[in-house]
């Protein structure tokens, strides 16, 4: 009871941080962390799909101790997204416990080349997204052989990873948005200012030469639509810049 005490704690503090997560590589190592202590395993990792290159790459690895030194290793290398249990999972869609590796005929070890870490049993998980599987969660070597139970927990675990993805990308997309926004308000407030700036100026010159009385300047319809483009434009210019927002007050604090 205390294993699954302990794997349901972590489903739920990954679910929990879902919530208010800001950095996605700090909660995918606390998640593959702590997956590879719980499942007693030399290494746990998450391997996500290049769709460009249709390559996988080692998001984020946790090694045990005895491994470290290959963690830096991991994150450099990317192979053929059909090759290996993690390409098997990722094209049939379903997960796969294999206790022995060595004699499975899906097996890549090309990854283990470069390691010099000798696979022997493998959990693996694919990471469903609304788009599509982008990519799968692996433990290499648990100490005990992989049981369904183990690959239940991992499914759930990649589900809620899949999930981080996707919000990750969408504050991603809609910040860019923004930022493309913010550019289109700042280039058209500049462009009202400088219109509005110009039409007041018309108005006041040819009130001026014409030895028209000064006091019936605000009346004439050029200084009121300069007004109205010089208030338009400074509201965009400010939008552009950030300065009624709720972030941008903060940043400037």
């Amino acid at each position: 009871m205390g294993r699954e005490d302990d794997r349901l704690h972590l489903l739920y503090e990954v679910t929990r941080r879902l919530a208010t997560f800001t950095d996605l590589d700090e909660l995918l190592r606390y998640a593959t962390g702590r997956t590879r202590e719980l499942l007693d395993a030399e290494g746990a990792a998450v391997m996500l799909l290049d769709p460009a290159r249709q390559e996988f790459n080692f998001g984020v690895a946790s090694q045990s101790e005895t491994h470290q030194a290959t963690s830096a290793r991991l994150l450099k290398i990317r192979f053929p997204a059909h090759l290996g249990v993690a390409g098997w999972v990722l094209a049939h869609d379903e997960a796969a416990a294999v206790p022995d590796a060595q004699q499975d005929p899906r097996f890549y070890n090309g990854v283990d080349q470069v390691t010099n870490i000798t696979t022997h049993a493998i959990l693996c998980a694919p990471l469903r997204a609304r788009s599509g599987n982008i990519g799968v969660i692996e433990v290499i070597n648990p100490a005990r052989p992989p049981a369904a139970d183990d690959l239940e927990f991992l499914e759930t675990l990649a589900s809620d990873i899949a999930v981080a993805h996707e919000k990750a990308a969408l504050h991603e997309r809609l910040r860019g948005e923004v930022i493309g926004l913010r550019q289109v308000c700042r280039v058209a407030g500049l462009g009202l200012l400088a219109l509005g700036a110009l039409l007041a100026l018309g108005a006041v010159y040819v009130q001026l030469g014409l030895a028209l009385p000064v006091r019936e300047l605000p009346t004439r319809q050029g200084v009121l639509d300069g007004l109205i483009c010089l208030l338009v434009g400074a509201l965009l210019s400010a939008v552009g810049r950030g300065w009624l927002s709720r972030g941008g007050a903060a940043a400037r604090s």
